[in-house]
């Protein structure tokens, strides 16, 4: 039988991201941590995580179990030893995988009714899994991990800021879009007039880009008109078409 999850990723507050890759980045070798979980919408949010006394090598951590119990104490002291639910160490300079006795300690650990746990290296790898005991045993590898930011409440305060002191204008309705005819009567064809002076100019823009021509629009140097007859007629040279060797396209640019 196939069992499905609605946990997709595991979150890490900044408290615990913070303290995490310090003591990661501190240890020569292997380092271990508990870590405080809680159940998110978004799925288990690792809230906070303490280091406990342990004796480490470079590929091993033998973590004191007083000092866990005493642990476990204080956060029944305050009520949340239910929340003791993360595994984190870090495999130093290897990579991140999930060995033997890590799934030893895992399942040593247990959880009601599951166990985040996390392996990380000093390169900034991470691995998580979620280990379910409850009802049923199963384990979800390769679950991503992702950084909670916290509300700061800014979005009100930058919305009136924005409202004050920004004014927003399409941008090509200062660029001649429905121009007066006569404004425009008398001039060839391949010549527009300047909309920010009054210079014209006689350009061709066949091997520009999109992203050039929509430049030229905005500076002025490129009419509406012009624009649109090079955008979409036949001579338009498109910079990420292949022009007959492999890789190149104009401008010097690859694809």
């Amino acid at each position: 039988m196939k069992y499905t999850s609605a946990i997709t990723q595991v979150w890490l507050d900044l408290a615990a991201h913070e303290k995490l890759w310090a003591w990661t980045r501190m240890a020569k070798g292997e380092v271990s941590m508990l870590g405080l979980v809680e159940d998110g919408d978004g799925g288990p949010v690792i809230t906070d995580v303490f280091l406990m006394r342990q004796t480490c090598t470079a590929a091993s951590t033998d973590m004191d179990q007083a000092d866990i119990a005493r642990l476990l104490f204080d956060l029944g002291a305050a009520g949340i030893e239910g929340q003791l639910r993360a595994w984190v160490h870090s495999h130093a300079e290897m990579a991140v995988f999930w060995s033997g006795t890590d799934d030893k300690c895992i399942e040593g650990l247990g959880g009601d009714p599951y166990i985040v746990s996390l392996v990380v290296n000093r390169k900034g790898d991470v691995k998580a899994r979620i280990d379910v005991f409850q009802p049923i045993r199963f384990v979800i590898d390769d679950v991503p991990v992702k950084l909670r930011v916290p509300d700061l409440g800014l979005e009100e305060p930058c919305k009136a800021e924005f409202m004050a002191k920004v004014t927003e204008v399409h941008a090509f309705s200062t660029l001649g879009i429905g121009l007066p005819g006569s404004m425009l009567s008398g001039l060839p064809s391949n010549e527009q007039p300047d909309l920010f002076g009054s210079r014209l100019h006689r350009r061709s823009f066949a091997m520009m880009d999109l992203d050039e021509m929509e430049a030229a629009v905005y500076r002025g140097e490129m009419s509406v008109d012009e624009y649109m007859r090079a955008t979409g007629d036949d001579s338009f040279i498109d910079p990420f078409v292949d022009n007959g060797e492999p890789g190149e396209v104009a401008n010097g640019r690859h694809a």
